[in-house]
Protein backbone atom coordinates (compact mmCIF):
# COMPACT_ATOMS: atom_id res chain seq x y z
CA UNK A 1 0.00 0.00 0.00
CA UNK A 2 1.49 3.23 -1.16
CA UNK A 3 1.71 6.06 1.57
CA UNK A 4 -0.73 9.45 1.40
CA UNK A 5 0.70 12.33 1.20
CA UNK A 6 -0.69 15.39 3.07
CA UNK A 7 -0.98 18.62 1.73
CA UNK A 8 -1.73 21.56 3.60
CA UNK A 9 -1.19 25.45 3.71
CA UNK A 10 0.41 27.01 6.32
CA UNK A 11 -0.29 31.37 5.19
CA UNK A 12 1.33 32.46 8.65
CA UNK A 13 4.54 31.02 7.22
CA UNK A 14 3.44 32.30 3.74
CA UNK A 15 4.29 28.51 2.63
CA UNK A 16 2.34 25.18 1.43
CA UNK A 17 3.49 22.24 2.74
CA UNK A 18 3.39 18.62 1.78
CA UNK A 19 3.93 15.47 3.98
CA UNK A 20 5.18 12.50 4.05
CA UNK A 21 6.25 10.11 5.80
CA UNK A 22 7.40 12.42 7.96
CA UNK A 23 9.52 14.69 5.41
CA UNK A 24 7.65 18.31 4.40
CA UNK A 25 8.22 19.53 1.61
CA UNK A 26 7.03 23.47 1.35
CA UNK A 27 6.11 25.76 -1.53
CA UNK A 28 7.18 29.39 -0.23
CA UNK A 29 5.18 32.37 -1.66
CA UNK A 30 4.62 35.71 -1.22
CA UNK A 31 0.85 37.44 -1.84
CA UNK A 32 0.63 40.61 -3.20
CA UNK A 33 -3.09 41.75 -3.79
CA UNK A 34 -4.27 39.13 -6.11
CA UNK A 35 -1.07 37.18 -7.21
CA UNK A 36 0.69 34.26 -5.23
CA UNK A 37 4.66 35.14 -6.34
CA UNK A 38 6.07 31.25 -5.40
CA UNK A 39 9.64 31.87 -4.86
CA UNK A 40 11.45 28.70 -3.36
CA UNK A 41 10.59 25.17 -2.97
CA UNK A 42 11.91 22.78 -0.50
CA UNK A 43 11.99 19.45 -1.13
CA UNK A 44 14.28 16.82 1.06
CA UNK A 45 16.14 14.64 -0.51
CA UNK A 46 13.60 11.38 0.96
CA UNK A 47 11.21 13.08 -1.37
CA UNK A 48 12.70 13.28 -4.66
CA UNK A 49 11.04 10.64 -6.93
CA UNK A 50 8.40 10.19 -4.93
CA UNK A 51 5.46 12.48 -6.80
CA UNK A 52 5.50 14.71 -3.76
CA UNK A 53 6.85 17.43 -5.88
CA UNK A 54 4.19 17.52 -8.67
CA UNK A 55 1.47 16.84 -6.40
CA UNK A 56 2.59 20.14 -4.26
CA UNK A 57 2.34 22.35 -7.08
CA UNK A 58 -0.63 20.85 -8.47
CA UNK A 59 -2.42 21.83 -4.74
CA UNK A 60 -0.55 25.17 -4.83
CA UNK A 61 -2.28 25.97 -8.22
CA UNK A 62 -5.30 24.47 -6.95
CA UNK A 63 -5.94 26.99 -4.29
CA UNK A 64 -4.63 29.64 -5.96
CA UNK A 65 -7.18 28.97 -8.70
CA UNK A 66 -10.29 28.17 -6.30
CA UNK A 67 -9.03 31.88 -4.84
CA UNK A 68 -9.43 33.61 -7.81
CA UNK A 69 -5.41 34.32 -7.70
CA UNK A 70 -2.93 34.62 -9.93
CA UNK A 71 0.12 33.45 -9.78
CA UNK A 72 3.89 34.66 -10.49
CA UNK A 73 6.40 31.50 -10.90
CA UNK A 74 9.55 32.69 -9.88
CA UNK A 75 11.14 29.48 -8.73
CA UNK A 76 12.08 27.05 -11.82
CA UNK A 77 9.96 24.08 -10.22
CA UNK A 78 6.71 25.81 -10.76
CA UNK A 79 7.50 27.46 -13.48
CA UNK A 80 8.92 24.23 -15.13
CA UNK A 81 5.50 23.00 -14.08
CA UNK A 82 3.55 25.45 -15.49
CA UNK A 83 5.28 25.14 -18.78
CA UNK A 84 4.46 21.83 -19.16
CA UNK A 85 1.05 22.03 -18.51
CA UNK A 86 -1.00 24.45 -20.56
CA UNK A 87 -4.42 24.34 -18.47
CA UNK A 88 -2.36 25.91 -15.77
CA UNK A 89 -1.44 29.06 -18.06
CA UNK A 90 -4.85 31.04 -17.34
CA UNK A 91 -3.68 30.90 -13.48
CA UNK A 92 -0.63 33.17 -15.12
CA UNK A 93 -0.18 37.02 -13.91
CA UNK A 94 1.37 39.39 -16.70
CA UNK A 95 4.92 38.69 -14.95
CA UNK A 96 4.14 34.61 -15.13
CA UNK A 97 3.31 35.08 -18.95
CA UNK A 98 6.67 37.19 -19.30
CA UNK A 99 8.62 34.41 -17.65
CA UNK A 100 6.87 31.93 -19.36
CA UNK A 101 7.96 32.98 -22.96
CA UNK A 102 11.20 32.01 -24.44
Amino acid sequence: MAAEITIREEPAECRIVAELEGCLASAWYERNGDTLRFVRIDLPAELVCRGVLSQLIRVALVEARTKGLLVEPLCPEVLDYMRDNPETHDLLSLGGLRLLSP
